[in-house]
């Protein structure tokens, strides 16, 4: 499949994943709405990403900025639950930014370069949050209570792209051909399931109050 096929497809995943959550919103807690929010923001800059690569034959760009909006969007959704670790995190957002600002100015120009050095940090900060989130749902909440009245599916699809993502990047860098094409087929698919876990969350999910 070509690029334009494959980011269809992930177009059509997120646009499900969206319908589900406005039928399902009064069943989503404050977590999970505020992972429907990220959908909204994904699924336009996906098709951004598509039109940048149109027009200008390199989407850059787009990395440098989406990269650490999406990093501080889910941040954002997950750092409520995670107890004293909390602060942390949303402190890591901070970071983040001046780090991409600062491999943008100087090291990896959004003109011409990827920024793999911080889209590699993000996903080990990302791999860091998951783990710790997903250890406090199995810690205070039963099986049935995590699965369907929280994002662990969500969790699940962050924490398999992002250690995606980062052997990715490192791979690509010294296979050959067809190794290289053979992991862009495995990064696009790993996208899919990303986004298709927020989709099955959302679908799953059981009325909750917030605390």
């Amino acid at each position: 499949m070509n690029y334009w096929t494959t980011t269809l497809i992930k177009l059509v995943i997120i646009g499900i994943g969206i319908v589900i959550g406005f039928v399902r919103e009064k069943q989503l807690n404050r977590t999970n709405y505020n992972f429907l929010i990220f959908l909204l923001v994904a699924g336009g800059g996906e098709l951004l990403e598509w039109l940048l690569a149109y027009y200008y034959k390199h989407n850059f760009v787009y990395y440098h900025v989406f990269r650490p909006l999406f990093y501080t969007l889910i941040t954002l959704a997950l750092a409520q639950e995670l107890g004293r670790m909390k602060r942390s995190f949303r402190l890591s957002i901070l970071f983040v930014w001046i780090a991409a600002y600062f491999n943008a100015k100087y090291l990896q120009p959004p003109d011409n370069s990827l920024n793999t050095l911080i889209i590699s940090l993000i996903c080990l900060l990302q791999i860091l949050q998951v783990l710790f989130y997903i250890a406090r749902l199995f810690d205070q909440y039963n099986w049935n209570e995590t699965i369907y009245r929280h994002s662990f599916w969500i969790a699940i699809g962050i924490l398999l792209h992002s250690i995606s993502s980062f052997l990715t990047l490192g791979l690509h860098n010294v296979l050959g051909g067809d190794g290289q094409k053979l992991v862009t087929n495995f990064l696009i698919v790993s996208e899919w399931l990303f986004y298709a876990s927020f989709a099955i969350n959302l679908l799953v999910q059981k009325p909750v109050e917030d605390a």
